[in-house]
């Protein structure tokens, strides 16, 4: 589950003005809600070849998800070969979307938290069994098993927000530090013995963010920006932040009695989208030049990914109507008809994202979208789009 509908599951109540439900589908806009005309940016830069076929279809999804906007781009073999963005940044302003703008990118920010941890384990200063409590301090007696390893892989047993009854205020009205941030973790009893069973747990990475701090004495992001983003030139990269109108950025909308409402982020909100488990915007064009690193050892050795990219079978015991996938350290895996996938989606208020890498044809698609998950499918786009560049299913 993403950070998403755990936040606004916690919020039904607190953020109604702004997270309301009704609507969506393909069904026409209510009277009121503006309705724009279809508009199609191309990146900069980019030599691609026509695909009038890719565009009705993006174009289609606009009108029957009720999309305001969404960025398109196809790497491969680590060479942007399409790239296009689709309908409005800012529906209020008509500002069309490009794929060079942010877009909030959800639990795919996991693969970067993960990332950061492996890129210690390969200097040495943490093991991936290296207890948590080595670098938090004192732990309650039941989480004195759980490690790093477990962190990642969502084995831990801790449990998820939602199950917080007091934390819907907390993250609409309060900023608190870190060690107050500690403290209500500490407060939580796991569900089982660290390691045994699978659940996806956005607390966990949220908690490797904090190991990345108190093990580089630097901030998550800033120890990602000054290994990763700068590196690969990745600038558009930084933490989630409120939300003023700006020209590189797309807006992320609710529907609200079935009319696009933008999703105002408030300061707290920010600090808390903003920690390691979903707290990373950056437009497409960056995201595919991180895929094509990771058929380098720019970044993280090939061996270390592999590692990453290897099945924990406590997922498919926990997910057994759905065959084939798994989780590793920070990347969903499935096989299908004997391909290979290694991907991860987002959502977040406003924002649903899809990175989808095919490794074996060198093939990766990304979408992004500013509607939130209960209205938009970016995996559906993906999936619909991938046969368009050669990709069988």
């Amino acid at each position: 589950m993403n950070r998403r509908a755990l936040f606004i599951a916690a919020l039904a109540t607190t953020l109604l003005a702004a997270c309301g439900g009704g609507g969506g589908g393909g069904a026409a806009p209510p009277a009121g809600d503006v309705v724009l005309a279809p508009v199609t940016t191309l990146a900069a830069g980019v030599t691609q070849t026509a695909q009038p076929e890719v565009d009705q279809y993006m174009q289609g999804q606009l009108i029957e998800q009720r999309i305001p906007g969404m960025t398109l781009v196809v790497v491969r073999d680590g060479t942007v070969v399409y790239s296009k963005g689709y309908g409005y940044a800012d529906r209020e302003t008509a500002r069309p979307v490009k794929p060079e703008d942010r877009f909030e990118i959800g639990s795919i920010s996991k693969s970067f938290a993960a990332t950061a941890i492996m890129l210690l384990v390969e200097e040495g200063k943490i093991s991936l069994d290296d207890k948590l409590d080595k670098f938090i301090g004192a732990v309650p007696p039941q989480w004195s098993g759980i490690t790093i390893r477990h962190l990642l892989n969502h084995s831990s047993g801790l449990p998820e927000y939602p199950d917080d009854p007091t934390f819907a205020d907390i993250f609409a009205n309060k900023i608190l530090g870190e060690d107050d941030m500690l403290a209500r973790f500490r407060a939580y009893s796991l569900s089982w013995e660290p390691g045994t069973k699978y659940r996806y747990c956005n607390v966990g990475y949220d908690i490797l963010g904090i190991v990345v701090r108190r093990v580089t004495g630097k901030g998550y992001f800033d120890f990602l920006k000054e290994r990763v983003f700068t590196p690969l030139g990745m600038h558009s990269a930084r933490l989630v932040a409120p939300k003023p109108a700006r020209a590189d950025s797309a807006i992320g909308y609710e529907l609200k009695d079935g009319k696009h409402v933008p999703f105002v982020t408030t300061d707290a909100m920010s600090v808390y989208l903003g920690m390691a488990a979903s707290g990373i915007e950056l437009s497409a064009m960056d995201m595919a030049k991180w895929d094509a690193a990771l058929y380098t050892d720019k970044i993280l050795k090939q061996s270390t990914l592999a590692l990453m990219w290897t099945n924990n079978v406590l997922v498919q015991a926990a997910n057994a109507d759905n065959t084939g996938i798994y989780y590793g350290l920070g990347w969903q895996l499935r096989t299908q008809n004997g391909k290979r996938w290694v991907y991860h989606s987002g959502g977040m208020p406003g924002y649903v994202t899809d990175f989808m890498r095919y490794p074996d044809q060198k093939l990766t698609i990304i979408v992004f979208t500013n509607l939130s998950e209960q209205h938009a499918n970016a995996r559906n786009i993906v999936r619909a789009v991938a046969p368009m560049f050669g990709q069988t299913l």
